[in-house]
C-alpha cells in the first residue's frame, strides 16, 4: 500500500486571529521567550511510536526511553490491538506477527523501526526535549500548564498538525527550533552530525504538550529528583519522594536511616505538599519545578525516526529498514 506524504510539514500557518484560549497560550509563549531567551537541551530524547492512517499521522504512545522500549511498547500495542475483535482477521494477524517479532518469546528483538499492516503504518519516532533558560533560571510551569492541559505525557492518539493556525509567538518559537542542536563539545560528532543532518531532513518542527521536573537548587547547580506530567503531579511526587522512596531505598541498600533522618524526611514531604508555587523550600532545602518542553521533527514523509546514534547510545544497534525485511507474509 502507498501512503500520502505529509502535506505542509515544512510551513507555518500564521494567522492573526486565535481563539481565546490559543491566543492565551500563544501570549505565555511570548513571555516566556521574551523572559527566558536562550534554548537549552532538557536530556535524552523520548522514544514512541507514531501511526498514519491515510494522510494523518497521530502519536500512538510515548515515554519509552530507548528505541527498544519503543518497540516493545508497540508490540504489546499491536498484541492489545489485534484482540479487540475490530480487525480483519488476516490484518490481526499481521498485527500478532509484527508483535512477536518486536517482543519475541525467545531470541533477539528485531530492531525495525517502521512497519505496514493493512491501511495503517507504524513508526517509532524520536522526541526532542528542551528548556529556556534565562538569567541562570530554567522557565517554571506556565499558568495555562493544569493538569487537564498537559494531558498524561504518552499523548496517546495526538493528532500531528503542522499546517493548524499559529499565532506570532509559536511560530516564532518553531523557527527557532529549525535549527535546534546539542550543545558543541557536549556530545560526541556523530551525535552532532545527525542533529545537522536531522536539519535538512526533517526541517519542519511542532511543539508537543510538556512535561516537568522537580530540582533541589544546590550551590553547584540544579539537581533533578523526580517528574510528572503535571505541575501538581510533581510537586507529588516529590513528596513521595522524600516519604517514601528514599527510606525504601535505604532500607535495600542495607543502611536503613535513623529516626532523626526519617523524620527529617517526612517533615520535607509534608511541607512539600503544602507548598504553593514553583519555588519552594522544605525542611531547609530549596526546590523548583521545571518545565520540560517537547518538539518532534517532521520530513516529507513524516515524523523523524531515531537515529543511527540513538540505536547505539540508547537501545539496539542497527535498526532494520524496510528494505531489509520481507514482511509479506506479515501483511498479507
Amino acid at each position: 500500500m502507498t501512503f500520502p506524504l505529509m502535506q505542509g510539514y515544512d510551513h507555518i500557518n500564521l494567522v492573526a486571529s486565535l481563539d481565546p484560549v490559543a491566543a492565551v497560550r500563544d501570549r505565555e509563549i511570548g513571555d516566556a521567550i521574551l523572559a527566558f531567551p536562550k534554548l537549552l537541551p532538557a536530556g535524552s530524547p523520548d522514544f514512541g511510536y507514531a501511526v498514519q492512517t491515510g494522510a494523518e499521522w497521530r502519536i500512538g504512545c510515548l515515554g519509552a526511553t530507548d528505541p527498544s522500549a519503543a518497540r516493545y511498547g508497540l508490540a504489546a500495542d499491536l498484541r492489545r490491538d489485534a484482540a479487540d475483535g475490530g480487525r480483519p482477521p488476516g490484518v490481526a494477524r499481521a498485527m500478532l506477527a509484527a508483535a512477536g517479532r518486536l517482543d519475541p518469546e525467545e531470541g533477539d528483538q528485531l530492531p525495525k523501526d517502521e512497519w505496514e499492516i493493512g491501511d495503517r503504518r507504524y513508526r517509532i519516532i524520536r522526541v526532542e526535549k528542551y528548556t529556556l533558560l534565562g538569567d541562570r533560571v530554567m522557565e517554571p510551569p506556565r499558568p495555562t500548564d493544569t493538569p487537564g492541559a498537559c494531558g498524561d505525557g504518552m499523548l496517546r492518539g495526538h493528532l500531528l498538525e503542522p499546517a493548524a493556525p499559529a499565532g506570532q509567538w509559536e511560530a516564532q518559537l518553531r523557527l527557532n527550533l529549525v535549527g535546534f542542536m546539542p550543545v558543541p563539545g557536549s556530545v560526541p560528532r556523530m551525535v552532532l552530525a545527525e542533529a545537522q543532518h536531522a536539519v535538512r531532513t526533517h526541517p519542519g518542527v511542532v511543539l508537543l504538550p510538556p512535561t516537568f521536573i522537580a530540582v533541589e537548587v544546590k550551590e553547584n547547580g540544579w539537581a533533578p529528583l523526580t517528574g510528572g506530567d503535571d505541575p501538581e503531579e510533581t510537586r507529588h511526587r516529590l513528596a513521595r519522594y522524600f516519604g517514601d522512596l528514599l527510606p525504601r531505598l535505604r532500607e535495600f541498600q542495607g543502611d536503613p536511616p535513623a529516626p532523626a533522618e526519617l523524620a527529617e524526611w517526612d517533615r520535607a514531604a509534608e511541607q512539600i505538599e503544602a507548598a504553593t508555587g514553583h519555588a519552594f523550600t522544605a525542611a531547609g532545602r530549596e526546590f523548583r519545578t521545571v518545565r520540560i518542553s517537547r518538539m518532534l521533527r517532521l520530513g516529507r514523509d513524516g515524523p523523524e525516526a531515531p537515529r543511527p546514534s540513538d540505536q547505539e547510545r540508547y537501545g539496539l544497534s542497527g535498526a532494520v529498514h524496510d528494505e531489509e525485511y520481507d514482511e509479506e507474509e506479515e501483511t498479507s
